[in-house]
């Protein structure tokens, strides 16, 4: 089985999850935002009553609130229980599901790889999908207060540019944007280095987890105690060389952690 047949098998078994997990978000943000857009315009009403209504709302208002917070909340530990998840379903049954994937005729690194693609698809479609729904929740914002001749101040850009979560999601220029799904890429190679570590220690120790973060602290540790070691030598170029080369050894040392157990140490 090659990479393209896993990958679809993979992606046909997250459909349903993802799909939940989208139409869950959905129905949060929007039914969050009905609820701000009365409470906003009868407050402004009593202010308008009480002949104070300089008042002035923006977009990042809505965005700040809790309940739209708690929606992406979700959605980040969402993906990232899917991340671990992806692999532990597999060995429900004493491992048997996954003993027949690791028995196909192709290389196992195919089927890491495979589930590693699942995951950045399924962060770049829920990235996609909340693009658009940020753009129809802007446009039902902005025609509702209109409408009601409430004042409006800022951007859709402005209140991305200014919301700690979004701006992470949404940078403002396609360099950032791309180091920033390295960083998501890295994060997953980190979870699913750590749940194969510990399934090729199952059998053996019931402190396989602990010895597993053990294992993932030193190698997400040992660059950051040399950055703070070396933070007043660098200059700006250098710092950015420096946190590249990071990021890189960090990619290669975890796919290849992930390659010698997945290949040599796994038990199913």
């Amino acid at each position: 089985m090659n990479l393209l047949k896993l990958l679809s098998w993979e992606v046909e078994r997250v459909t349903k999850p993802f799909l939940t997990l989208v139409a869950g978000l959905i129905v949060i943000q929007f039914g969050y935002l009905g609820y701000f857009l009365w409470d906003e315009t009868n407050f402004y009403e009593q202010l308008r009553r009480e002949g104070n209504a300089d008042y002035q709302l923006s977009f990042l208002n809505y965005l700040n609130g809790t309940p739209y917070l708690l929606s992406l909340g979700i959605a980040v530990a969402a993906m990232l229980l899917y991340s671990v998840w992806i692999w532990y379903r597999d060995f429900q049954g004493r491992g048997t599901f996954m003993m027949r994937l690791l028995t196909m005729p192709q290389k196992r690194m195919t089927l890491f790889f495979a589930k590693l693609a699942t995951i950045l698809m399924m962060t770049l479609g829920l990235f996609a999908i909340e693009w658009i729904a940020l753009k129809l929740q802007y446009i039902a914002f902005t025609s509702w207060f209109d409408g009601k001749m409430i004042p409006m101040g800022g951007s859709f850009e402005q209140a991305i540019s200014y919301h700690g979560m979004l701006m992470v999601m949404y940078p403002s220029s396609l360099i950032n944007f791309v180091i920033h799904q390295l960083i998501i890429t890295i994060a997953v190679l980190f979870i699913f280095t750590f749940v194969l570590i510990e399934r090729s220690f199952w059998q053996r120790t019931m402190w396989s987890p602990v010895l597993s973060l053990s294992i993932l602290v030193v190698i997400l540790t040992i660059p950051i105690l040399g950055y703070a070691f070396l933070s007043n030598r660098l200059i700006y170029d250098e710092t950015i060389v420096y946190v590249g080369m990071v990021l890189v050894v960090w990619a290669s040392v975890t796919i290849w952690l992930g390659r010698r157990f997945l290949q040599t140490k796994l038990n199913v």
